[in-house]
């Protein structure tokens, strides 16, 4: 009440007040005004996938007074956290930035003048930068059956892969496991029994075949799957049943093993 009491008479005698505010802002960007916006551009941007704890980018602001303590009013979808006393923006537990899914991100931060609570609010958009990332298959084992004496483009199943990275080209490959080359991997990702080749259970009753899947980014990157082929007389009824359970059993080994 005192306060109103004198702010009055000192109207009533003409003098010139003053409320301290908050009057810009010196980061990210400069802001002149006390609310307003500034855009992070691509050559400050962050990285998707980056760690959680992640400082995304730092809010300063100007006042007649000291800054009091700098809030969140809008993070991102839960996306930040800040620190109140030094307007650290940082990514919060539990998130994750994907180019793909949102390039951009858009917080809100206010701050106060410390000692007349005059407010200031900046909206800062945050660019998410693109990172290359390896094609996935739908499972990392799989397992298939084969007849005896199958011949030349029998299939045994289509392996693809998935890259999160639009544009990308898929490369398929069998990278161990296939010997004597009787397998053949498409760019379809059909897996066939190769050109001139018949299967002999006799001779190779189970394969296990680790496929690749590269993407043709400068530095590419693969995604591995692994398929457990068995060999039979024939592949339905209770034999076939057999064959995936030994199938399924050779595959946990190999996962042991790797």
């Amino acid at each position: 009440m005192f306060r109103e009491i004198v702010f009055c008479v000192l109207v009533f005698c003409g003098v010139q007040i003053s409320e301290a505010a908050v009057t810009g802002w010196t980061a990210p960007g400069v802001i002149a005004t006390t609310d307003g916006s500034f855009t992070i551009l691509a050559e400050n941007a962050i990285a998707e996938g980056s760690a959680v704890g992640t400082s995304l980018f730092t809010a300063t602001a100007t006042a007649d007074n000291a800054v009091g303590p700098y809030i969140l009013v809008d993070d991102a979808g839960g996306k930040g956290t800040i620190d109140g006393g030094t307007g650290v923006v940082s990514l919060a537990t539990g998130q994750t930035l994907d180019f793909e899914t949102a390039p951009t991100l858009i917080f809100g931060v206010k701050a106060t003048d410390g000692t007349d609570n005059g407010v200031g609010t900046a909206t800062i958009t945050l660019t998410i930068s693109d990172v290359n990332e390896a094609p996935a298959y739908v499972e990392a084992q799989f397992t298939a059956c084969v007849e005896d004496n199958s011949g030349a483009d029998t299939l045994v199943g289509t392996y693809t892969a998935t890259d999160p990275d639009a544009g990308d080209s898929i490369t398929y490959s069998i990278a161990t496991g296939d010997t004597n080359s009787e397998f053949a991997y498409g760019t379809d990702g059909q897996l066939k029994v190769a050109p001139s080749k018949t299967l002999d259970k006799s001779a190779t009753p189970t394969y296990t075949l680790v496929l690749h899947a590269t993407d043709d980014d400068a530095a590419p990157l693969i995604g591995t799957a692994t398929v457990t082929l068995s060999v039979e007389s024939t592949c339905s009824g209770a034999e076939a049943i057999g064959a995936m359970f030994a199938s399924v059993l050779l595959s946990a080994i190999f996962s042991c093993l790797i």
